[in-house]
């Protein structure tokens, strides 16, 4: 019986065998298959990406036929890419752009060259083309100078404010697009940002947002902005008269309460502020006038004003 195991067993080791060997010769054979320098001409889809603000593509995909010179392993690289994914990005900006004609443009597919071996891993010195240039079609479009608006949501920290003006460079730029579109915008905005616990001076670069089908020149903004600690203060105001009647104010100042910078207490007085009574009333014999701040300093914001009526008496009627 052990006997016959033995010969039952040596066929299917001699099958073995062979087809160890035969597996071992196809792969050497592979290798030196593989191995082998070959020249293909293959499709391959060219995006092209960042037009010029002022021109638009009418067709932003092209395909160019490119000869490959390498070997077979280095092949494989595009071969095994699914053909939705053998494309390569071109950036405009990095070409030199030839106009020729009114809406025509071409570059040398040369300048291709590094983005195609960077994609598939090979030398640059494996690649050529059938075509010596990449032509392409660009309209011109309608340009505007339009207003940089920021758009930022802030939360200051407790006892913390803007302090001056909000600086956007450029505060303006030029956008391009179909002239029934361009035509309608008078300014852009920043994109929306959101800054919570601001205590220190804001420098930030934004994107600027753009309407669909519409370009422009430049496409972020710097925003600054200065912030300051802010404290409360107050004003004692003389109230002016200057009316034809001669009268007496009772109280004759006004207590005007309102929060400034620290950076700006010491250069704000009791006579950085006007208040004046409206007299078009006195006429109607009423025992009190209304007082109003004609003026104040920007960088203040008023709290309060008391009292904002006073009694008055007529001293002497002047008649015109």
């Amino acid at each position: 019986m052990v006997r016959d195991k033995s010969r039952k067993s040596q066929p299917l080791q001699q099958a073995s065998s062979m087809f160890f060997f035969i597996s071992i010769a196809a792969l050497l054979w592979l290798i030196i298959k593989l191995s082998a320098n070959y020249t293909v001409t293959e499709p391959l889809t060219i995006i092209l990406k960042d037009q010029p603000s002022n021109l638009v593509i009418t067709d932003d995909t092209q395909t160019i036929k490119v000869t490959l010179s390498t070997t077979g392993f280095k092949l494989l690289n595009y071969y095994f890419k699914p053909v939705s994914r053998r494309k390569v990005d071109i950036s405009l900006e990095k070409v030199p752009l030839h106009k020729d004609s009114r809406s025509t443009y071409s570059f040398a597919c040369s300048y291709t060259k590094d983005k195609i071996a960077n994609f598939l891993s090979i030398s640059t010195n494996d690649i050529s083309f059938e075509e010596n240039r990449i032509i392409l079609t660009m309209e011109e479009l309608k340009s505007k100078k339009v207003k940089v608006l920021s758009n930022i949501d802030i939360n200051y920290e407790t006892q913390y404010n803007r302090h001056g003006n909000i600086i956007i460079t450029p505060d303006s730029i030029t956008i391009y697009g179909p002239e029934n579109i361009i035509k309608n915008i008078s300014n852009v905005y920043t994109q929306k940002q959101v800054l919570k616990n601001v205590n220190s001076k804001i420098d930030i670069n934004i994107p600027i947002m753009l309407a669909d089908n519409v370009n422009a020149d430049i496409k972020n903004v710097n925003v600054k902005m200065d912030v300051d600690r802010y404290t409360e203060a107050i004003a004692n105001v003389s109230i002016k008269n200057n009316s034809k009647y001669q009268l007496r104010l009772f109280p004759d100042k006004v207590r005007i309460k309102y929060i400034v910078s620290l950076t700006d207490y010491n250069i704000i007085n009791d006579k950085s502020f006007s208040i004046e009574i409206d007299t078009a009333q006195v006429s109607q014999r009423l025992n009190y006038l209304p007082v109003y701040l004609t003026d104040y300093p920007t960088n203040t914001r008023i709290l309060s004003i008391e009292p904002r009526e006073v009694e008055y008496i007529i001293i002497e009627e002047n008649e015109n």
